[in-house]
């Protein structure tokens, strides 16, 4: 009896994993209202490839990608998490100030690749491969090249 209730345990975990990870195509007119005024803002003139909704358990993430190169992940809010640009670079008004201040002090005149943020920090990719991490009051905590 314990083997059957283990293995039917085991199964049932299993079978709840694979069913948690549900991505899907979704219109522009599904994502979160704050996304789709940020696409509009800052990525207007970018035909839009394909938009994915992800969701994982209690989580649901929104994906947006851009003929041109440049994909931007939105929390379920519809606040962005992740900018990456891989033939063109990103916006500087989406930069925190804080960052491109420190940026611009340290390593003028380098492009943005890739912006992501989190509730405790943000990491900064540069063209020239710098890495750069801060934390969420924008003092830097480590660079990796």
């Amino acid at each position: 009896m314990k083997r059957f209730t283990v293995i039917l345990a085991g199964f049932l975990a299993f079978a709840f994993s694979l069913s948690a990870d549900n991505d899907r195509a979704i219109s522009v007119d599904k994502l979160p209202a704050q996304a789709r005024e940020f696409i509009m803002e800052h990525f207007a003139s970018e035909k839009i490839a394909y938009v994915k909704q992800e969701r994982d358990f209690f989580e649901v993430n929104y994906e947006v990608m851009f003929v041109g190169g440049a994909l931007v992940e939105f929390d379920r809010r519809g606040a962005w998490t992740e900018i990456e640009c891989r033939y063109k670079i990103i916006p500087e008004d989406v930069i925190p100030p804080a960052i491109a201040a420190y940026v611009s002090e340290n390593w003028p005149g380098q492009p943005y690749r890739k912006i992501s943020r989190d509730r405790n920090e943000y990491e900064v990719k540069l063209a020239s491969g710098l890495e750069l991490t801060f934390d969420r009051y924008f003092n830097l905590m480590g660079i990796d090249d």
